[in-house]
């Protein structure tokens, strides 16, 4: 891999940005790590239908965010908080442009404009000094967060990137892209570092292990790869009978660099082993295609997923067993794992944010306020959740009490 200043290192270390953890107030008070979890017989085989309440009369529905920003004249596609300043949020959208905003404010701190098409991915670097956006366009455009300013435009790509991701510890940019190719990136010097070719179809997902030795992607060719970074070489390759048999959405690999979990437009999940190169099963009980996982940070043998059917179901990597199912009212579009904590949060078409205990399924708070659905959100350490959403508007919400 490479480090800041451009150079491939052999044992570099990487961080799992999910170690960096803070604490959330739940109704004012922790939640205890230490309750007793649901007796597994009273979890096997039966599915939680709690679902987020909804107001019968959509137009009265309470609008529970504590700050917004309306800049945006499209859908709003993609949100990152800057995780070294916090206060500074990026979003992109369908008018073709991203913003830097104030989280306390809600006010614009710079316009970032250049894209020529929809800004569907955006992400701020490791420091916190730069920010990436990349475009249907085609384009991977490197921007300055202190001043705005348009820094390089990383080329590559033919075709849509759908997705960006950036070294843990440099500014080096992964990206996935609908012409079947990865690329990487030398940010500081706007050099294509490594190439990963051998999809047949769009790379609709991917990342870095989080040990930094490995690229894993996920494509509509109905396969996941594993990549060797410092030389774009394929170790491996699942596809095949016994693994996915359509289009693969999602992927997300836990926390000790040995399982990939990919969910697809079959219905089902898998979950491999990326250093044997060995399918171990697959989740089946979606009757809709998967379109999110996340592994869990505080129960390390807990994966989940979600579906276009609207439910969330959480598993036992150990026994590839369903442990809880939970629910909103349409499709799910994201999920993401509380840091520390035994939270799950999950975004959705039906306009709202859910936050559950992943350890049975109980609603712990549901975010309304959107008037569309919500396509992306982020969370960050001190319990605030920002979305971006179809109704052209990004929200904050905030699991803590007003302070008075």
């Amino acid at each position: 891999m490479e480090d800041p200043n451009g150079n491939l290192e052999e044992d570099a270390e990487y961080y799992d940005p999910n170690d960096e953890a803070g604490e959330y107030a739940i109704e004012g008070g922790q939640l205890d790590q230490d309750d007793e979890m649901m007796d597994e017989q009273d979890l096997e085989g039966e599915e939680n239908d709690q679902e987020p309440q909804e107001e019968e009369e959509e137009e009265d529905l309470v609008d529970e965010s504590v700050q917004g920003f309306f800049e945006h004249t499209d859908s709003v596609y993609c949100i990152s908080i800057n995780k070294a300043f916090p206060d500074i949020i990026a979003t992109g959208g369908g008018d073709d442009v991203a913003y830097l905003w104030d989280l306390n404010s809600g006010e614009k701190v710079h316009q970032l404009k250049g894209h020529s098409d929809s800004i569907s991915s955006i992400e701020f670097n490791y420091d916190g000094k730069l920010v990436a956006t990349g475009g249907m366009d085609g384009i991977v455009k490197v921007w300055d967060v202190q001043t705005g300013n348009l820094l390089i435009n990383l080329e590559g790509p033919t075709e849509s990137v759908e997705w960006i991701q950036w070294h843990s510890k440099g500014n080096v940019l992964l990206a996935g892209s609908a012409d079947c190719l990865g690329f990487m990136w030398s940010t500081l010097k706007g050099d294509v570092v490594g190439t990963f070719a051998g999809h047949s179809g769009a790379v609709t997902c991917g990342m870095f292990t989080p040990d930094g030795k490995k690229i894993i992607t996920g494509s509509e060719d109905c396969s996941v790869k594993v990549w060797n970074p410092k030389d774009s070489s394929n170790i491996m390759s699942f596809s095949g009978h016994g693994f996915h048999e359509n289009i693969i959405t999602c992927l997300d690999v836990k926390k000790d660099s040995t399982l990939v979990l990919s969910g697809g437009d079959d219905h089902y999940a898998v979950l491999s082993n990326i250093n044997t190169g060995k399918v171990i099963g697959k989740l089946h009980g979606h009757t809709d295609s998967i379109v999110a996982v996340s592994m869990s940070n505080h129960n390390h043998s807990f994966c989940h997923t979600g579906s276009l059917d609207g439910s969330i179901r959480v598993w036992d990597m150990n026994t590839l067993q369903q442990r809880s199912t939970f629910k909103h009212k349409s499709s799910i579009t994201k999920l993401k794992s509380h840091p520390e904590q035994p939270l799950l949060f999950s975004s959705s078409v039906d306009k709202s944010i859910g936050v559950w205990d992943e350890r049975n399924g109980q609603l712990i708070k549901q975010f309304t306020g959107h008037q569309d659905a919500i396509l992306d959100f982020d969370i960050t350490l001190d319990g605030k959740v920002v979305t971006a959403s179809d109704d052209k508007v990004s929200l904050v919400f905030s699991l803590n009490p007003p302070q008075n």
